[in-house]
């Protein structure tokens, strides 16, 4: 099937049927989001902390020099519930919502499994920095009580700003903030570790669902909406007055991470500023799109140390990705050198070009945000200082890189539709293929760390080292043990480094909670575009399309059940056939079988909202493509 940008017909003409390969891309999309988020669901089981613990996380929180990387598991949870305890504070929050506390307990600990253990930057640590980041800018904007009220058992808070006071940011009510804090949370869930560009690339089954558009944007929302529905959220998504308006700014406020479309956001954040940004949900979005582009960049506006963390994280993760991409003989789209040398070089290439000038735009609009704007440019000048003494320095060992790099089959436990059809299949039927870089170290489970000090820019101090963040899940374990024990000695040996050198610091300890695989265990290969496994689908679509003039095609019609992410229910047994007990419930995570449903497509642009409707029990929504209505056959 062409890529031409737009959706594809998939019902041949005069009866014919060519290609359905897009519609099964789409069951494909439902299924494995519904298995993703079920499979994560286990039991809640809440732990407490104690008093001395919790005290310590706020005080800790109260200051911008936040390190989530430094946290063991209980306290990473903690400290993103005291969060949203302080949300919870606002007076009038819970009730305009709908939403309790108790009800964002445990939908937290399900999102934090679907965050993926073995990234090194994309994974739940990067998460709750986003959102501790919009809690400050909130904060510094006097829009959310400080985290100080939490010391006072039953102390509401409400804020002085008045929407008619003229600052673009009292234009956001209730729903604004709970949306924004839902959206920091859960930006990046699901994220396999390697970029758009990678995907579009490599033909992977999501980036053709979204025509590499935004493509691991669409499956965070996706799946962050499926947690949501999951834990009884759907409330606030499905209500008949603010529903809609909070569906669309929560996919809006999470595709604005995308870099992608760094360029147009900010001539629609300038036409804002200049009082040229239409109706008020327009500057709403605008404004939370603002807060959450600052929060998932605001690494450079740190202090330095904990920047320079969070640098070296992330070119851990792309060498990773640059390796990935020369084993699927790719083009490389990503730094490929993690060197000391180089790592400052993308810093001030970064800083100079999109956070910076994200940051000097959106102080004219949030001017309380120049404290970060300030530390920006303070880091941005470290960073150039770092950089001309690398390269007055630089001799061969400081140009090599100072990561371990991973092997390409700790990628098959992410999410299904983003990996290349040619690994999985490849990874399946030769499981003892030598990679490329045989020759290469790599390790399973690697973070990194920075040296603590800002002096001796120089120094070899200064180059990354790693330790395990966790244990590797149990599919990426089990399926690649030819080559597990080769990084064991790497791994131990990193971690050993890594809490020596940083006292500080808290080894991911083995758990049930975060040691698991969106996949599983890997079915046997097959193709996903089988024509055997997809006849009723086809048969479906083209009944569909003979019917469609009697439809309103530009509007949507899913069951309760597609809009909640549970199966459909059984038919009633026959009149004359005697009731029969009714089974236990299943184990595992329901799948519906592609062969009972019924696909709805859009010919509408995104974002396109689903109305509920309960008429319709066998009905995927797949939601939000854009299609072309010229291009669907018709018989």
């Amino acid at each position: 099937m062409e890529n031409t940008g737009h959706g594809q017909g998939w019902v041949g003409e005069s009866g014919e049927l060519l290609s359905t390969k897009f519609a099964e891309l789409l069951v494909d999309m439902y299924t494995s989001t519904l298995h993703a988020v079920n499979e994560l669901s286990s039991d809640f089981v809440p732990t407490d902390i104690s008093d001395d613990t919790r005290g310590r996380l706020i005080k800790s929180m109260e200051k911008w020099e936040f390190e989530p990387h430094k946290l063991p598991e209980e306290e990473l949870l903690a400290c993103t519930l005291i969060l949203f305890e302080v949300l919870y504070r606002i007076d009038g929050m819970e009730e305009a919502i709908g939403v309790s506390m108790k009800q964002i307990t445990p939908f937290v600990h399900h999102l934090r499994r679907i965050y993926r253990l073995e990234n090194s930057y994309h994974n739940f640590e990067h998460a709750l920095d986003v959102l501790h980041a919009v809690y400050s800018y909130l904060r510094a904007a006097a829009m959310i009580p400080p985290l100080s009220i939490l010391h006072k058992p039953g102390r509401m808070w409400t804020s002085t700003r008045r929407e008619n006071s003229g600052a673009l940011i009292a234009s956001l009510g209730l729903h604004e903030l709970f949306v924004v804090y839902i959206a920091a949370i859960g930006h990046d869930a699901g994220h396999p570790g390697f970029t758009n560009a990678f995907m579009k690339n490599a033909s992977t089954p999501l980036s053709e669902v979204y025509d590499g558009k935004s493509a691991l944007e669409q499956m965070h929302s996706q799946l962050l909406l499926r947690v949501m529905r999951h834990h009884g959220l759907g409330i606030v998504l499905d209500h008949p007055v603010t529903g809609f308006q909070v569906r669309r700014l929560l996919w809006e406020t999470i595709l604005a991470t995308d870099m992608s479309v760094h360029d147009q956001f900010m001539k629609n954040l300038k036409a804002v500023i200049d009082g040229q940004g239409g109706p008020k949900s327009f500057r709403q979005s605008i404004i939370c799109q603002t807060l959450m582009k600052c929060a998932d960049i605001s690494n450079p506006s740190r202090p330095y140390r904990v920047a320079k963390h969070w640098a070296s994280a992330l070119m851990e993760e792309w060498s990773s990705q640059a390796l990935y991409e020369k084993f699927l003989h790719l083009p490389t789209t990503v730094q490929s050198d993690d060197s000391p040398l180089n790592e400052a070089k993308v810093q001030v290439f970064f800083i100079s070009v999109f956070a910076k000038p994200l940051l000097d735009l959106t102080i004219q609009a949030i001017p309380e945000m120049k404290i970060f704007s300030d530390q920006c440019t303070t880091n941005l000048r470290v960073w150039t200082k770092r950089k001309r003494c690398l390269e007055s320095t630089q001799n061969e060992h400081d140009s090599r890189t100072s990561t371990n790099p991973r092997h390409p089959d700790d990628y098959m436990t992410a999410f299904p539709l983003t990996l290349p059809p040619a690994h999985r299949n490849s990874h399946l039927e030769d499981a003892d293929s030598t990679p490329p870089w045989s020759g290469v170290p790599y390790s399973r489970s690697s973070g990194s760390s920075s040296s603590t000090s800002d002096s001796g820019l120089c120094s070899p101090s200064g180059s990354v080292t790693s330790f395990t963040f966790s244990p590797a899940s149990e599919s990426s374990t089990s399926n690649n043990s030819h080559s597990h024990s080769a990084s064991n000695s790497n791994s131990d040996s990193n971690s050993h480094s890594h809490s020596h050198s940083n006292p500080h610091s808290h080894p991911r300890p083995p758990s049930s909670i975060g040691a698991v695989s969106i996949l599983g265990p890997l079915p046997p290969p097959q193709s996903p575009y089988s024509s055997d496994g997809h006849a009723a689908i086809r048969a479906a679509g083209k009944l569909g399309i003979r019917k469609q003039r009697s439809m309103n095609r530009n509007s949507w019609s899913p069951s309760a059940h597609s809009m909640t992410g549970l199966p459909p229910p059984p038919p009633p047994p026959p009149a004359s056939a005697p009731m029969q007990p009714l089974p236990p419930p299943p184990v595992a995570a329901p799948v519906i079988p592609k062969s009972t449903m019924t696909l709805l497509v859009a010919t509408a642009p995104p974002p396109v909202i689903l109305p509920l409707d309960r008429n319709r029990p066998n009905t995927i929504v797949i939601n939000p493509i854009k299609f072309d209505q010229g291009k669907l056959q018709t018989t």
